[in-house]
């Protein structure tokens, strides 16, 4: 059997035939897939159970922001689904993520909770818009602090603050916004980008990697050729 690498396929497609194709497709390469609000804007929760089916982990990334109780209410509701990950935003504070951890603990089988520090497409200037007046690392430290004394499992961040996370948070790291063609970047922020094996290097658990997989040419061609890198 091969070994599958550190990686979750973003599928960020509505269509579910087509996300079950790719999520063939490079199943037996990456470690699982990760769905979010483009996948459920046309698709239940309980859905999930058919990438589960094809021995693929599931990082479900909705990113809530919200009440504790909604939170709470959430993270219930989805505690019967084969769900490995899930993300809130750190920004939700100390007590509602205290009170999210508390939540899926309880769980026959706990959920592991990701913290989401700043999203890949920000940079000093959107921090500034949204009237954050740290700079990126400093906000992205600031936030792996509060993951930590929350008792997070994970935080999402880019990878060029991976090891400012690694020296404060001591759970797993997942990396986005990775890419083998710095010239593809989409709406990700190049200057918060490293290649899928500079992160790993950096100190990265999981990395994430979307489009460069899912569009343009065959998935598992795609992912073959992140999975090289690697080498």
């Amino acid at each position: 059997m091969v070994k599958k690498a550190p990686i979750f396929v973003a599928i960020d497609t509505p269509d579910h035939e087509l996300a079950l194709k790719i999520a063939s497709e490079v199943k037996n390469f990456a470690l699982g897939i990760k769905v979010g609000p483009v996948y459920f804007s046309k698709n239940s929760i309980d859905t999930v159970n058919k990438f589960s089916a094809m021995g693929l982990k599931i990082f479900v990334d909705n990113k809530i922001h919200d009440l504790g109780s909604t939170l709470e209410k959430s993270l219930i509701g989805i505690s019967s689904q084969p769900i490995d990950y899930y993300t809130v935003h750190i920004a939700n504070g100390l007590k509602t993520l205290k009170l999210a951890k508390k939540t899926v603990k309880s769980f026959s089988k706990p959920i592991k909770l990701l913290g989401i520090s700043v999203i890949t497409s920000h940079d000093d200037k959107t921090l500034g818009e949204i009237g954050i007046k740290n700079k990126m690392e400093e906000q992205i430290k600031q936030l792996a602090s509060l993951g930590q004394e929350a008792e997070l499992d994970g935080i999402v961040c880019d990878a060029k603050n991976i090891r400012n996370v690694k020296k404060i948070f001591k759970g797993e790291i997942f990396v986005p916004g990775v890419r083998l063609d710095k010239n593809k970047m989409n709406d990700q922020n190049p200057s918060r980008s490293l290649t899928p094996k500079e992160a790993l290097n950096e100190g990265a658990s999981y990395l994430v990697c979307g489009r460069e997989v899912t569009e343009g040419g065959n998935p598992s061609e795609n992912i073959k050729k992140i999975v090289n890198s690697l080498n």
